[in-house]
């Protein structure tokens, strides 16, 4: 019998409590002891699993904020399209001061001038609309569709921060080669969702601000805006760009939607273009226009619900008549989709595309849908899952792990 267990040294505590339950001993090599990470057989294995994980929950977070934001984004133009029982303005609330009637009237024929950027032009409206209880909460609403749009930067990913402290390190010690291959696990789609909708929201004040403050120098009316939108329509020329180049079809076409509805928005109060100059660039959104229709003809399960944008965008630009975005309601079931994708207590699959989704209640198929973000078929009939879909058993084991 042991000396531990005799009478006479009775067991009073576990040597050391760290032993064998530490988690530091299991990321060590059973044979030499050293850590797994500081073995080039292993630790380049570790790593990779590491950054899939990473990875992984930063897919889940930012889609877990982005459906929040879309849905907000929704109650906030119903409250712009809400009617105005009664616009009171500053001269209607004066009209009986006879003395103030000349300054008034040049304070009336004051145009607002929204030019220079985005935020520059959401600054004078929300300025000048300080009191105005219908642009509260759209405004709060842009601070975090644009916080968003920050996290979800290239540059703020797992894999991209690993890139800068490797770079780095090999700074430090003198190494001078530049890591140019960036792993294709960078996740870009939530970013360009959050650019779609950032200018989704950037448009419905504008809209709704150019729209019931006056209207074109013509028309005579409260008070007459101009407009210079040239870096607006920049931006989406940027977004359409980008889009192309990462093979994001939705985001595409929302990008050449959105140059076309700032090409009307400006059009008959234009800030510093001519007739001619305009012409010009009616003809060029009408070929946006085209673009996007071939667009979302070639790829209509990728472009769900956007055909119908774009020929509302072209009465827009044709007729002169103004329509306010509205999702529709297969958008609206994309979104719905996306809500539920990343949760519940199913299974985890990859559509032929390598797209993650989930099955839930008992976890196997008993439907077909489409994938969101490529429009390949997921899901699938009689517990059997649609060709090209596979099991995410990786997937699963790491949030098993969370």
């Amino acid at each position: 019998m042991s000396s531990d267990t005799n009478i006479e040294n009775p067991i009073i505590a576990l040597k050391s409590s760290s032993v064998p339950f530490s988690t530091s001993e299991l990321k060590n090599c059973p044979l030499c002891r050293k850590p797994l990470r500081n073995i080039n057989r292993y630790g380049r294995i570790v790593r990779r699993a590491w950054i899939d994980e990473a990875t992984k929950k930063f897919i889940v977070w930012a889609n877990a904020q982005l459906v929040p934001l879309a849905s907000r984004m929704e109650q906030a133009e119903a409250k712009l399209r809400e009617p105005v029982a009664e616009r009171q303005t500053l001269k209607s609330s004066l009209l009986g001061h006879a003395e103030l009637s000349p300054a008034l009237d040049r304070l009336s024929l004051e145009p607002v001038r929204l030019t220079g950027s985005r935020d520059q032009q959401i600054r004078v409206v929300l300025k000048a609309q300080k009191a105005n209880a219908r642009y509260e909460d759209i405004s709060l609403l842009r601070i975090d569709i644009r916080k968003f749009l920050r996290e979800v930067d290239e540059a703020e990913q797992p894999i991209s921060r690993i890139h800068a402290l490797v770079q780095d390190a090999r700074n430090h010690r003198g190494v001078n080669t530049e890591i140019t291959d960036i792993p294709s696990v960078l996740q870009v789609r939530n970013r360009l969702l959050a650019t779609v909708l950032l200018f989704r929201c950037d448009y419905a004040i504008l809209f709704n601000f150019v729209t019931n403050s006056g209207g074109t120098a013509s028309e005579g009316s409260a008070q007459d805006c101009r407009l210079n939108l040239a870096l607006n329509r920049k931006d989406c020329e940027n977004l359409i760009q980008d889009s192309r180049s990462r093979q994001q079809p939705a985001q595409e076409v929302e990008g050449l939607l959105y140059y076309v509805r700032f090409v009307a928005l400006e059009r008959g109060r234009s800030d510093s273009r001519s007739d001619a100059d305009m012409t010009t660039l009616v003809d060029r959104a009408h070929d946006q226009l085209d673009l996007a229709r071939t667009i979302c003809n070639a790829q209509p399960s990728q472009t769900t619900g956007l055909l119908a944008e774009v020929s509302e965008a072209e009465k827009m630009l044709r007729d002169a008549t103004f329509y306010a975005p509205v999702t529709n309601a297969e958008k609206a079931a994309v979104y719905a989709a996306m809500a539920q994708s990343f949760q519940g207590t199913g299974h985890w699959y990859y559509c032929a595309n390598g797209h993650p989704f989930t099955v839930g209640e008992c976890g196997m198929p008993m439907e077909t849908a489409r994938c969101p973000q490529c429009g390949a078929t997921v899901g699938g009939t009689h517990h059997q899952p649609a060709a090209g879909v596979t099991r995410a058993a990786d997937m699963e084991a790491g949030f098993g792990r969370q």
